[in-house]
């Protein structure tokens, strides 16, 4: 029996929302091909990607269909169709620009809030962290909000590939655990790698988080699917990350 015909097998439907310019496509590329494209295009329309992955330790493959949406203003009416049934809504910012965390505040969040009445897990990305020293918003003040809305937050750099891996993976531990506590998860994390880097992990710690230690989150990618090309070509290009 493959892992679409059996009870381990689930598909989530994620829509990344946030302001033109915040590295929504940019997040997609590099989870999905693990490229970056400095001059990717921004999206004139909603188009979707999908990636399989197997959560070892709950012993559950997840396939992804990930929505990519325009976040120019022209086109905001068009999400709602997009985002009306989806179950994980992902909300992105630039770091480097205290209006796109304000926008997400102010208008994707109440947008959504209106629009969907499902019981949705809502993640909060800070994109760009690889530019971390020009930041306009303060890590806490993202977290208070995340927090707020019940969302997960992660900092994350689709230039640099950090944090993207961990969110998917924590929002996967969500859905299916809505009792999952991400922030328990991320300090035990980095609890067990100092301990390894001490050479106290054998003494402290169980066999089973010995063995993920090395590849945090133990998440593996297993099979890509319906790969839309369209979704990082475009006519107007410019930096992005």
């Amino acid at each position: 029996m493959s892992d679409e015909e059996g009870e381990n097998f689930t598909e989530l439907k994620v829509v990344l929302l946030g302001d033109s310019g915040v590295g929504k496509s940019s997040i997609i590329k590099q989870y999905v091909t693990h490229s970056f494209d400095t001059e990717i295009s921004s999206s004139i329309s909603s188009k979707y990607i999908s990636k399989e992955v197997k959560i070892e330790d709950i012993n559950k493959t997840v396939k992804f269909n990930i929505w990519d949406t325009a976040g120019q203003e022209r086109y905001r009416s068009l999400a709602k169709i997009f985002y009306k049934d989806a179950p994980i809504i992902i909300f992105v910012y630039d770091i480097e620009y205290k209006s796109t965390f304000e926008s997400l505040k102010n208008y994707w969040y109440q947008e959504v809030k209106n629009n969907n009445t499902s019981n949705i897990i809502f993640g909060v990305i800070g994109n760009k962290y690889d530019l971390y020293l020009k930041s306009q918003i303060e890590e806490n003040e993202a977290i208070e909000w995340a927090d707020s809305i019940g969302g997960i937050f992660q900092l994350t750099s689709a230039k640099s590939n950090i944090g993207i891996d961990l969110l998917f993976y924590n929002i996967a531990k969500k859905y299916f655990d809505p009792n999952f506590d991400y922030k328990k998860e991320d300090q035990k994390a980095k609890e067990l790698y100092e301990m390894k880097k001490e050479g106290k992990i054998k003494k402290k710690i169980k066999k089973n988080d010995e063995e993920n230690i090395d590849n945090f989150p133990p998440v593996h990618t297993i099979k890509l699917k319906k790969i839309d090309n369209d979704i990082f070509d475009g006519q107007k290009k410019r930096k992005c990350c």
